[in-house]
């Protein structure tokens, strides 16, 4: 990549910008004058010159171009000429001599139309154009330009894209409310940047079954759906950002329901050409649930009193995509995770576990985009799964209560492989200390490893797994962390590591937020050793009972306080340090008693699970005629282990863009074949999406370069 200052045309603005950040455009034009070759084979002989009338020279004397044949149109070829035969007689432009020409006619007699001539878009099309991306100059970022969108990627030194956390985007917080909406469980959309509740669900939806147009409320399994009671606690976000939510459903059936996070990948059932959901219409960072007063949870038809639209709407959302049902009564849904997916831009398939379960507990395993259940696996006598994870290797680990493991009853560590769900490891449990406890959150660090809050505990736990392959999983090593003096009760509940070397943990008693240090040595570890390794503290007035603890993507941590209904954000620096725990504090009203403690911003699952990113490009076709989007190319280096995939969708307007299709993962990603066709189609605008993944976190696949082919041409469709 040069450092020349060319002028480049960006989504069709014609700039000047420097080549650090340009976007390079070529136009092929391919019109009758400039677009010829000379047949493969052919020959100028003696009167045979193509498309002349005129002889040549032969022994000195002037003679005719075909003295002893029939030549009708005079151009040396026909039958009995010298030169050979003619295809077509009437016309001296055309015999086997001639050059081809792209007219859609065999101009050299070789039975073949336009053979090497035509444009790229398979036509004589003179506005057949490609866009050419990051080949003369570094892929443009969002701070160059407002129509490209990056979020965990980032450029190389040679201005090519690569994976790059720092460069994540993802701004919401997604808290289960356990009361709220008469009785039935309710859902928190927290904007992590202004620290305000955006948008509010139901944890159930009747929308994923075409029995709700029966006034039957089914699930996408054709059960009905339990709306009172649900009681949800656990949340996971997927790649794309969407969210599942799992319902303990005491007394009932346990459930979970997927939101989506982004408009486009909303429902528009009512066909009213919009979408109707949750948002803050009064700007005043609460959702309020009862805007006219009637003691009942609002719909889509309310009348507000403040002559605003409703901000929650109940099962009128359309950003409540399906819910799916899973055990029996009273089996109780406590834990929701998701695994890597295919890689090939699948949003990964979600597992939920029951925690109530006479016999055996079991994890089912739900299609990440219908819903539907595709099979269980059932847990080693006594787990009781509170909380899950999966790693990088596909193997899903959860922790629970258990009765039986020796010598340290009351707890248990168990895992199997997601990829090959035969393969089931036994139950672990420390070696470290007595009494009886159980393990609570779960969350996976940098390294693999696992850590784990402890209910009836002060202590924090680590279980470094021996990787060497499955069967030495359960040779690891086990770590304590006593976090306050002994003999102390504080329940540690939700658990997550950063990429800084810290782990950060809720203590529900007292309302503390802890930093423990990833580093910290195996085996048993009193507070004075973690705290000469920069383990501290957090008391900010967080609340009292703090059941969940995350990390945001731009590093700050959060507090989930079930008894104050609030959800707190403590602004760290780039080292982990809270540089003031009064004015860098800050918190929001959520949904009534959250009781959300595992993985509610999606951060351990973008960087530990399957670490991933995606680039956004939006395209603007021709000025005065329709635009006929035909493929994407690209090219660069796929180590073992990573994926490059595409998605694009198109539209009228920005604003009006349909569904996205795809990925394709393998280029050309032809826009009118499978998986598309992308529609419709002609567009005057193209958004494509790149997603650049990863099942090794030091390895990532490198994007070098992207072209784009469109027509103009009216006859483009040809």
């Amino acid at each position: 990549m040069n450092g020349n200052t060319p002028t480049r045309w960006i989504t069709g603005r014609l700039i000047t910008v420097t080549a650090a950040f340009a976007l390079l455009v070529f136009a092929a034009s391919c019109d009758s004058s400039s677009t010829t070759q000379q047949p493969k084979g052919t020959t100028t002989s003696a009167g045979g010159a193509g498309g002349s009338g005129g002889g040549g020279e032969e022994g000195g004397g002037k003679v005719g171009p075909c003295p002893n044949g029939t030549d009708f149109d005079k151009d040396g070829y026909g039958d009995g000429c010298a030169n050979g035969p003619d295809c077509k007689d009437d016309d001296p432009s055309i015999n086997p001599a001639a050059l081809e020409i792209c007219d859609n006619v065999d101009n050299n007699c070789n039975d073949m139309v336009d053979e090497g001539v035509q444009s790229e878009c398979g036509n004589c099309s003179a506005d057949c154009k490609g866009s050419d991306v990051g080949k003369d100059a570094p892929f443009p970022m969002p701070e160059d330009d407002t129509d490209i969108e990056a979020d965990g990627v980032g450029l190389d030194e040679n201005g090519d894209l690569i994976l790059d956390k720092t460069n994540s985007n993802f701004n919401f917080a997604w808290i289960a409310n356990t009361e709220g909406a008469s009785g039935r469980g309710t859902l928190s959309k927290v904007d992590t940047v202004l620290v305000k509740e955006v948008a509010r669900y139901l944890t159930v939806t009747c929308f994923g079954n075409p029995g709700y147009l029966l006034d039957v409320c089914l699930d996408v399994g054709g059960n009905e759906v339990q709306q009172a009671n649900n009681k949800p606690s656990r949340t996971a976000v997927d790649f794309n950002f969407d969210v599942w939510v799992a319902n303990r459903a005491f007394g009932g059936q346990p459930s979970t329901t997927k939101v989506a996070n982004a408009l486009e990948d909303c429902v528009d059932r009512n066909n009213n050409n919009k979408i109707d959901t949750s948002s803050d219409q009064n700007g005043d960072g609460v959702i309020e649930i009862d805007c006219d007063g009637d003691q009942k949870p609002d719909t889509l038809s309310t009348v507000c009193t403040n002559a605003k639209p409703p901000e929650f709407l109940g099962l009128d959302d359309e950003c409540v995509l399906f819910t799916t049902n899973f055990a029996k009564t009273n089996e109780y849904g406590r834990t929701v995770c998701l695994d890597q997916g295919d890689l090939e831009g699948g949003s990964g398939n979600a597992w939920v576990g029951t925690n109530n379960r006479s016999g055996n507990n079991r994890f089912y395993k739900l299609n990440g985009s219908t819903g539907l259940i595709m099979g269980y696996v059932d847990m080693p006598s006594g787990i009781g799964p509170y909380g899950c994870v999966v790693d990088g290797d596909g193997i899903l680990w959860t922790v629970g209560s258990h009765s039986g493991v020796t010598p340290n009853a009351g707890r248990g560590l168990t895992y199997f492989d997601t990829k090959n769900v035969t393969k089931k490891g036994p139950v672990l449990a420390d070696n470290l200390s007595g009494g009886s406890h159980s393990y609570y959150g779960i969350s996976l660090d940098p390294n693999g490893d696992l850590w784990l809050g402890g209910w009836e505990t002060s202590n924090v736990y680590r279980y470094k797994p021996d990787r060497t392959n499955f069967d030495t999983l359960s040779q690891g090593t086990w770590t304590r962390v006593r976090t306050v003096e002994e003999g102390s009760v504080s329940h540690t509940a939700g658990i997550q590591a950063d990429t800084r070397g810290w782990v950060w943990v809720a203590s529900n008693s007292t309302g503390f937020i802890l930093r423990v240090p990833q580093a910290i040595p195996d085996g048993d570890n009193s507070w004075a050793a973690a705290a000469a390794l920069g383990g501290i503290h957090l008391d900010a007035a967080l609340g009292g009972t703090m059941r969940g603890a995350g990390v945001d993507f731009a590093g700050h941590v959060w507090g989930i306080s079930h008894d104050a209904s609030q959800a707190t954000r403590i602004d760290l620096d780039s080292k982990g340090d809270a540089v003031d725990l009064v004015n860098n504090v800050f918190s929001t009203p959520v949904g009534k008693n959250p009781y959300t403690y595992s993985d509610f911003t999606g951060f351990g699952l973008k960087n530990f699970t399957r670490p991933s990113g995606t680039y956004r490009m939006l395209l603007k076709g021709c000025d005065s005629k329709d635009t006929t989007w035909l493929w994407v190319k690209w090219s660069g280096k796929q180590p073992t282990g990573t994926k490059i995939g595409l998605r694009a969708r198109s539209g009228p307007t920005p604003k009006e863009l349909g569904s996205w299709v795809g990925q394709w993962t393998m280029s050309p990603a032809t826009l009118s074949e499978a998986p598309g066709p992308v529609l419709p189609m002609p567009a005057k605008y193209l958004q494509i999406e790149l997603e650049l993944s990863t099942e090794e976190a030091d390895k990532t696949p490198i994007v070098e370069d992207l072209e784009v082919l469109r027509d103009c041409s009216d006859s483009s469709s040809n």
